[in-house]
């Protein structure tokens, strides 16, 4: 079955954003301000709120200011399902193979790094190297004492190459990044928050614009409230109203067919709407410590009861809950979903 090509120019933007596209330029820019001032960098946040994307654009950034060069490292163990890594020897064993692929691209493949220490060599070079570090929460599995002791070592590198570290918030691992990462004095760190509302007109209608589409700002509003201007969800909506169009429809989308075809029905009836709700579930379990999941449960039954202001504090700053008239969880889509976990219509597991 042919759907509108709009739904495909959306779910590629989902996957591997353009240049075109980049919104974040402001936190793009200071982060690369950060790194080519001396420091460390910390990219933090939940789940599919772009946190990689922002790590090469970054690295990019870094690289234009200094005439300087960059690679990247995804710290997952490609040979395991879960990515999980087993032992602090891996990570510096494919650390040290990266590092022995960037020395030969920039001239100095004599040069080789030693696999206790794969980033010392780097000193050795006279440019500014920028080095990303995505997915740390592949870690998890190495235990608190490993971690400690890898991410020091990680940090300990020459004056002239700086690090963008990329952590998940995670209920086992954020003590860990908070005291090793974030509160060490050569890190900068910071969250991903949603976009605003104005780069989200962006995000929408650029792509639509170019097949003769347009969403009205009533649509628009709806996507914002839905997605709570989280830029996964706003392309996974939007690819899910653009897949329901004719195939060779040009106009305007309206509020009352976003209202219609985005629902919980609509989801879980759709691969990318399904990866939404999981995604959410599994910030709710395994991201949020459980004062803040208890707080998020809270906002959305209307409960009330005793949250330790830290709780609160940490959910506005990566964007989940917002004042307004109150605190609120940012997005009804997600407000839903905890809803639902909070009354017990969908069962979850914290062990």
């Amino acid at each position: 079955m042919s759907v509108h090509a709009l739904a495909g120019r959306y779910l590629d933007e989902l996957y591997e954003l353009s240049d075109a596209l980049r919104v974040r330029k402001t936190e793009e820019t200071a982060f690369a301000t950060a790194m080519t001032g001396g420091q460390h960098l910390c990219i933090r946040g939940f789940w599919r709120v772009g946190k990689t994307t922002m790590m090469k654009a970054v690295l990019k950034n870094a690289c234009e200011r200094t005439g300087g060069a960059a690679f990247m490292l995804d710290l997952r163990d490609p040979k395991r399902d879960d990515g999980l890594v087993q032992s602090v020897e891996d990570v510096l064993g494919r650390l040290s193979e990266k590092v022995n692929e960037f020395l030969k691209r920039v001239g100095a493949a004599d040069a080789k790094a030693d696999p206790k220490n794969p980033l010392a060599i780097l000193g050795e070079l006279a440019a500014p190297i920028f080095v990303g570090l995505d997915e740390l929460i592949a870690l998890h599995a190495l235990g608190e004492d490993k971690n400690r002791e890898l991410i020091k070592l990680l940090l300990a590198t020459p004056k002239n190459v700086k690090l963008v570290l990329v952590c998940h918030r995670h209920r086992d691992l954020d003590v860990i990044f908070d005291t090793e990462i974030v509160l060490h004095p050569g890190v900068y760190s910071d969250f991903i928050r949603p976009i605003n509302d104005e780069e989200l007109v962006h995000l929408v209608q650029t792509p639509a614009q170019e097949l003769g589409v347009v969403f009205s700002d009533e649509a628009l509003g709806s996507i914002a409230m839905l997605s709570g201007n989280r830029p996964a969800e706003v392309f996974t909506l939007c690819a899910i109203v653009a897949a329901r169009l004719a195939v060779d429809f040009k106009g305007t989308v309206t509020d009352a067919q976003v209202d219609e075809w985005v629902t919980f029905d609509t989801l879980a009836e759709d691969e990318d709407g399904r990866a939404v709700i999981d995604n959410f579930l599994r910030i709710l379990v395994t991201a949020m410590s459980p004062e803040e999941r208890t707080l998020m449960e809270l906002l959305a039954v209307g409960g009330e009861g005793e949250v330790p202001e830290d709780a609160l504090q940490m959910l506005e700053a990566t964007g989940f809950v917002i004042s307004s008239d109150g605190y609120v969880i940012n997005g009804t889509l997600l407000e839903g979903v905890t809803r639902a976990v909070a009354d017990g219509s969908i069962k979850v597991s914290v062990a």
